[in-house]
């Protein structure tokens, strides 16, 4: 995790409020960081008097030398896309994913489940997501993490499934079992003109999730015309699927 400490947006709602503690943990995507897309939302949110008893803690991933940028991880070249630009990695769409920084990810994010729940807010009323790379993690995390199955849901906005091959083993070797209860709620969407990350990996992303979570759990959409990027209509239902899972 970075050493930086996560960019906090405080709830709203005054004192006088009956709504329970609420905790959204979302982590940005490739090249970005806490202060751009993820507070963004926040603001977006807050503007408009929406959610105002969730507590947004936005984390900074390192900065990855290997990518020259910051990274949850080393990004791969994906195929049809407009690929990142990391030195030596150019074209190599049939390298592995960077399954140790990714899953080293994961585990951050079970430090900071962890921590949201030593703060005082319940584990089912805590949200984890990212955009692009950060929704990839999130998805990982989603099925091998080791808090995965206490929190009310999971927000992937923009991003695709890594590590596909590989998540069986990943939760054999941390002792998940294929029968576990997992009550969480899942929430994810795409653009269709997304220029990053092609409609198709979406669609593999989404036909995975399916084989380890129950297909009622899993609220999807694909937004007509929006690029790598959010829109109106996405964050309508993305306040929707907080209000189903995290309710005042």
């Amino acid at each position: 995790m970075s050493e930086e400490p996560p960019y906090v947006v405080s709830p709203t709602a005054d004192s006088s409020s009956t709504a329970r503690p609420a905790t959204f943990i979302f982590l940005h995507g490739y090249g970005d960081d806490a202060e751009g897309l993820p507070l963004g939302l926040a603001q977006q949110f807050q503007f408009n008097n929406k959610m105002q008893y969730l507590k947004w803690v936005l984390p900074n991933a390192p900065h990855n030398h290997e990518a020259m940028a910051r990274a949850w991880y080393v990004p791969k070249a994906l195929p049809n896309a407009v690929k990142p630009r990391v030195p030596g990695h150019e074209g190599e769409e049939d390298a592995p994913d960077d399954e140790v920084g990714i899953m080293q990810s994961v585990d951050m994010l079970d430090q900071l489940v962890e921590q949201e729940i030593k703060n005082g807010t319940p584990s089912e009323r805590i949200v984890v997501g990212g955009f692009s790379q950060g929704c990839a993690v999130s998805l990982v995390w989603g099925l091998t993490g080791r808090l995965k199955h206490q929190v009310a849901g999971v927000l992937c906005l923009s991003g695709y499934m890594p590590l596909q091959t590989r998540i069986q083993q990943l939760r054999n070797e941390r002792g998940i079992k294929d029968d576990d209860k997992d009550p969480k709620r899942w929430f994810y969407v795409h653009g269709t003109m997304d220029m990053l990350v092609p409609t198709r990996l979406f669609v593999q992303g989404k036909d995975e999730l399916a084989k380890w979570v129950d297909k009622e759990n899993i609220e999807e959409h694909l937004y007509q015309g929006m690029g790598h990027s959010t829109n109106s209509a996405e964050l309508r239902d993305m306040l929707a699927f907080f209000e189903k899972v995290i309710p005042e």
